[in-house]
């Protein structure tokens, strides 16, 4: 069940529609990071459609799924959003995705219980459950709303979502900010978590240490997102706790840019990497860094074949002579 959610909510990324506010509506009223991908905007972009033309899904497992459920999820989701108000130190587990799409509940609910899953109604609303087998304690759920609105998380937190569309609870939150960065980028991002809570996820402890005592402690919320076009734009606004510290970031990631150029010589990758980088802006007002990188579709693409044929290579086993 657990690759059953997996595979369920993945989807083939990458003038926007701000998020569906229906899919707003079910997100926990106090979630700390949300996120979103407008997924029919995203592939039929040129870069979507590169990404589509390179991804060679065969794998037994995936056509099995897409088989027992009549679900493909390259064609059959156009949005998802998600959320969490999980605290750093991972005491409190609350999460959820929704998406918009088309749906065959009857075929996908037979095939999540030939799996293991449990089928039942809540208020209504058809709903699966589902245990990780890493942790048998921890209860997850996928619900039904309609035939196009489905959604995943922790049991509590579907529950919830599902009490919030019966009563067409308002949305609260950092969702009016949502509204504003999601009607920019296809996919996108906001996070009221200062950053430095973020090194809680990292295995190395001296980078956790690193991450606390550097620059990024200083940066209280950010937002941002992927725009897709003839040029691809990656952007983000941090907003500090201190003018200085806006400035002290917009100056670092200026920093680590200009370290990259001055070893543009070193081989073709690293060139390919500083000609972007000298699409880079970034600029500070009062407390608030904005930073923006523009990649031409095309020359995004050839970087990608680039990284993609030095792989490969490296893969090859090196000729022996006896």
């Amino acid at each position: 069940m657990n690759k059953l959610r997996t595979v369920f909510f993945f989807a083939l990324p990458w003038a926007v529609s701000a998020a569906d506010p229906s899919l707003l509506q079910l997100l926990m009223p106090d979630a700390k990071v949300v996120a979103g991908l407008q997924v029919t905007q995203a592939k039929n972009s040129l870069f979507g459609q590169y990404v589509l033309s390179h991804m060679q899904i065969d794998n037994t497992g995936f056509q099995n799924f897409t088989a027992q459920t009549g679900f493909d999820p390259r064609i059959d989701v156009s949005e998802i959003v998600m959320a969490s108000n999980s605290s750093a130190d991972g005491a409190q587990r609350s999460w959820l995705i929704a998406a918009k799409g088309t749906f065959d509940v009857a075929k996908i609910t037979a095939a999540a219980q030939a799996n293991g899953g449990a089928v039942n109604t809540y208020q209504g609303v058809k709903l699966v459950t589902y245990t990780e087998p890493s942790n048998p304690q921890i209860q997850n759920a996928i619900a039904f709303l309609d035939s196009s609105t489905a959604a995943t998380g922790d049991l509590a937190s579907v529950q919830a979502a599902i009490g919030r569309q019966k009563s067409s609870a308002p949305t609260g939150g950092p969702f009016a900010q949502v509204q504003q960065v999601s009607s920019q980028y296809a996919f996108w991002f906001v996070s009221t978590v200062p950053l430095s809570q973020f090194s809680a996820v990292l295995p190395n402890g001296n980078s956790n240490s690193a991450m606390n005592n550097n620059i990024l402690a200083g940066i209280s919320q950010a937002s941002g997102g992927i725009s897709f076009g003839d040029t691809v734009t990656v952007a983000t606004q941090a907003v500090a706790r201190s003018d200085k510290d806006a400035q002290a970031l917009v100056d670092v990631v200026k920093f680590f840019a200009s370290f990259l150029q001055m070893n543009r010589q070193q081989n073709s990758q690293a060139g390919q990497v500083s000609a972007v980088l000298d699409n880079l802006q970034a600029s500070a007002s009062g407390n608030v860094a904005t930073i923006s990188l523009g990649i031409p579709e095309q020359q995004l693409e050839q970087m990608l074949d680039t990284a993609k044929e030095t792989h490969q290579a490296s893969r090859k086993p090196a000729l022996r002579i006896n």
